[in-house]
């Protein structure tokens, strides 16, 4: 099949650059590193009609995150490796600057990748749900265990009034999303009102017009009253994996 072709090409690549000493890692920080021929994870397919070979996991809490139990006990916690370095350097590198608490992250897909309960998509590696950043009454750094909606005016609906959307932070993740030297972000799925409010922050604390743009753009509400307690993230396929894996909808003039 054509992923078994993929997946012997990468091996090959992998071997070349390990034995000639070309395989430079890319880092940040002191925790996480990405080789330049590290990747053996294929994603197969679309998002809601897919697979996942060799998915890398996400360990359980890293410099800025901590993965969710409901992720754990679904076991949905693998995805392709460039997904996977983005969560880990988009929560480092907020938590590096931010400091606070860790961000609560929930599902990616499967070991293999296909359907499973509580999504439509996340079948192929390249979806993955961010809990949001929030303060409390004192405007202290909160770590929610769980994922929280919260209302247009930035106050937790459940628990009810006990948290505030933390514009700053959510919005230098937001940022770091655009931004991410590992992966492509297609889709930033999050309610219309938390948009709004982020879009308000990043133009009065000064934020180029060119990368609120590209917010605007990437930030979309997929259904009435849905993701309002998170983040979905969804990344183009990776440039190895295809023609197996499959993009739909649109291709952003500013992605890599």
């Amino acid at each position: 099949m054509k992923w078994t072709h993929m997946s012997n090409k990468k091996h090959i690549f992998l071997i070349f650059f390990v034995f000639f000493g070309l395989a430079a890692p890319i880092s940040f920080g002191t925790k996480y590193s990405l080789s330049a021929a590290s990747s053996l994870s294929i994603s197969i397919g679309l998002p809601h009609n897919g697979a996942l070979k060799h998915g890398e996991v996400l360990p359980s809490k890293g410099s800025g995150y901590q993965l969710l139990n409901t992720a754990k006990e679904r076991k949905a916690r693998f995805g392709v490796t460039e997904l996977v370095m983005l969560v880990k350097h988009a929560t480092f590198k907020v938590h590096q600057k931010h400091k606070g608490k860790p961000l609560a992250i929930g599902d990616l897909s499967k070991r293999t990748g296909g359907r499973f309960d509580h999504h439509a998509s996340h079948q192929n590696g390249r979806d993955v749900d961010f809990g949001f950043y929030a303060l409390d009454n004192n405007g202290h750094p909160v770590a929610l265990n769980g994922l929280v909606p919260f209302d247009k005016n930035g106050f937790s609906i459940k628990p009810a009034m006990k948290y505030k959307f933390d514009l700053k932070r959510n919005w230098a993740l937001v940022r770091q999303l655009i931004e991410s030297p590992y992966a492509g972000v297609q889709w930033i799925f999050i309610a219309d009102h938390l948009e709004q409010l982020l879009l308000d922050y990043a133009a009065e604390t000064g934020v180029s017009p060119t990368l609120v743009r590209k917010a605007e753009q990437i930030m979309k509400q997929p259904s009435k009253s849905a993701h309002w307690d998170h983040y979905h993230v969804r990344i183009y396929c990776p440039a190895n994996d295809k023609p197996e894996c499959k993009d739909f909808g649109p291709k952003w003039a500013w992605t890599r």
